[in-house]
């Protein structure tokens, strides 16, 4: 098996849009601060089951450090965010839950292998996916285990949520490195079924229109699963492995490959649509998805814009390091982060710099955004929040 930076991915929000709203001041009061963020929680990964890495918030134009952690090993998945907690873990098998404002530890586990998944968050309870091949679910206030279930392998991939079909109940989506898709009633953590593979799963499965779980696999596959059933709609062959996470905007999905390509298919129909590829580098980073572009990183430390028509290329911006951190699409910018150890924030058409932060830690874990604040871990182990600077 060739190399692989594993990702973990979400369960899908609607979002309002943005409409600032200022409330009239009465005799003797302030006026209270300008409502700008209408995401106000990131509980799984790439925002949405459909791990389009979507906001539908605009950018912070003057970014600030808040606070930043420091643990002891590499963190390498996404923070979650749900209510007043910031949740992710690291590479040395420690789980932290904090204070979103503060950053202060409201309580940690400890487990004997790493934690390279993005965590989910769902109704109070917290699941994770750890390399001693067991999926915990615990109680998000107290650390306290509800379940766990074992697989055949280490598991590197965030999980989904979504509710079953008849509406009765949430489960959870989990794809492992045993090569196997599993449903799993979210409540006690009970079998629903399995789909298997021939190669290991790195990736979080996309949940499309809570009937598809889309993903693909070091099999060089990518499926196209009935939620109901964990029956195979769609298989789509391709001619490297995938291995990092989907994204999916309706039944359009894109990907990135080991064999320096980006590609993308309809999974209504099951056919490819257009092959995207630039130098020699493998794009290890997960899409971002909006209505006329998919934004992908690549180890040749660029963030790659490509149109989502036809999969020519639309701008290239170069930083000082690789670029596989999956990138966030706000209303008006797309957000990187680079193992250069900085943040920018980028013009949607041109690629333009708004700004960049520069935060002196490099960066393979995705950031997530929730009331104002950008969450994102770092290779030495520090989570950082980001806000806007007060004037």
């Amino acid at each position: 098996m060739t190399a692989k930076i594993f990702y973990s991915f979400s369960l899908s929000l609607i979002l309002a849009s943005c409409q600032p709203e200022v409330k009239e001041k009465g005799a003797g009061e302030e006026a209270e601060p300008e409502v700008r963020w209408t995401r106000t929680s990131w509980p799984v990964a790439r925002g949405g089951a459909g791990l389009s890495g979507t906001v539908g918030d605009p950018i912070l134009k003057n970014p600030e450090l808040a606070w930043s952690f420091k643990t002891d090993g590499p963190i390498l998945g996404e923070a979650m965010v749900s209510g007043d907690r910031v949740v992710f873990g690291n590479d040395m098998g420690l789980l932290y839950v904090l204070d979103v404002k503060t950053g202060e530890l409201i309580w940690k586990k400890e487990y004997e292998e790493a934690l390279e998944a993005a965590p989910a968050i769902h109704e109070g309870t917290l699941f994770i996916g750890c390399q001693d091949s067991f999926l915990y679910a615990l109680d998000l206030a107290t650390g306290e285990e509800k379940w766990k279930v074992e697989t055949d392998d280490k598991i590197t991939a965030g999980v989904n949520l979504t509710p079953r079909p008849d509406g009765s109940e949430t489960w959870v989506i989990l794809n492992g490195y045993d090569g196997s898709c599993r449903a799993l009633r979210a409540s006690d953590g009970k079998q629903m079924w399995t789909y298997e593979t021939s190669e290991y799963i790195n990736g979080t499965p996309a949940i499309v229109d809570g009937k598809k779980i889309v993903f693909g696999g070091c099999d060089r596959v990518l499926y196209s699963l009935d939620v109901a059933t964990g029956e195979a709609n769609e298989t789509i062959k391709t001619d490297a492995e995938i291995v990092s996470t989907v994204a999916t905007s309706g039944t359009f999905v894109a990907w990135g490959n080991y064999g320096n390509e980006v590609l993308s298919a309809d999974i209504a129909t099951g056919q490819r649509s257009w092959r995207y590829t630039d130098r020699r580098f493998p794009f290890m980073s997960a899409p971002a998805i909006n209505e006329t572009a998919v934004f992908i990183g690549c180890r040749d430390k660029k963030l790659h814009a490509i149109a989502r028509a036809d999969g020519s290329p639309l701008w290239k911006f170069k930083t000082g390091g690789r670029v596989e951190s999956a990138p966030l699409l706000f209303t008006d910018a797309v957000l990187c982060a680079s193992t250069d150890g900085r943040l920018y924030a980028l013009n949607l058409e041109k690629g333009e710099e708004q700004w960049m932060l520069d935060l002196g830690e490099g960066m393979v874990a995705s950031p997530s955004f929730a009331n104002g604040m950008i969450y994102i871990g770092g290779e030495d182990g520090t989570l950082f929040a980001v806000r806007e600077k007060s004037e």
